[in-house]
């Protein structure tokens, strides 16, 4: 089964940047009670930010962000902690990476674990999305870690949050 997303997570206030930079933005909950929302992160919107903020240069490895995508994720994180996440498995493999950012700067990563041998041993406490989730505040619970506490288990893709998980009524800045 196939599992790719890319997506910026946070509290409502971080994410509203994206709303004011592109129409092609929107926040969603993927649970009835979250707390933190995401935004699936497109080509389009991708597109509308290294529009308005330029492109920069590509990261080397680990997640696909330019150091304009970068820049953008540090200044939404003035206000409140701000995080991105990028899954792309296939059948049990592939890569999962994830970053962190708070106070207008980068706090954690960026961070990518292939899920091969090596990877896929790991405690899931010490994958880079679950250690981001829990930069967030989310919990843990028992057995179910992070990513399936945040309700991102729920959701295979971004084009699964956009037809099935809330997404918030809220105008843009376009």
């Amino acid at each position: 089964m196939a599992h790719s997303v890319k997506l910026f997570v946070g509290p409502l206030l971080v994410l509203r940047p994206f709303l004011e930079v592109s129409k092609h933005a929107g926040i969603y909950s993927l649970t009835p009670d979250a707390s933190l929302f995401v935004v699936p992160y497109t080509d389009e919107l991708q597109d509308d930010i290294h529009g308005a903020n330029g492109t920069g240069e590509w990261l080397a490895e680990g997640p696909r962000l330019s150091s304009g995508d970068m820049t953008f994720a540090a200044r939404a994180s003035a206000t409140a902690k701000i995080g991105y996440l990028e899954t792309e498995y296939f059948g049990g493999a592939g890569e999962q990476s994830a970053a962190l950012w708070a106070g207008g700067r980068l706090v954690l990563g960026p961070l990518s674990l292939r899920m091969d041998g090596y990877g896929a041993g790991r405690p899931r406490s010490l994958w880079p999305i679950n250690a981001v989730l829990r930069g967030l505040g989310v919990e843990a619970r028992g057995e179910v870690d992070e990513f399936d506490v945040s309700g991102l288990g729920n959701y295979r893709s971004n084009s699964a949050i956009e037809e099935t998980a809330q997404r918030l009524a809220l105008p843009s800045g376009r």
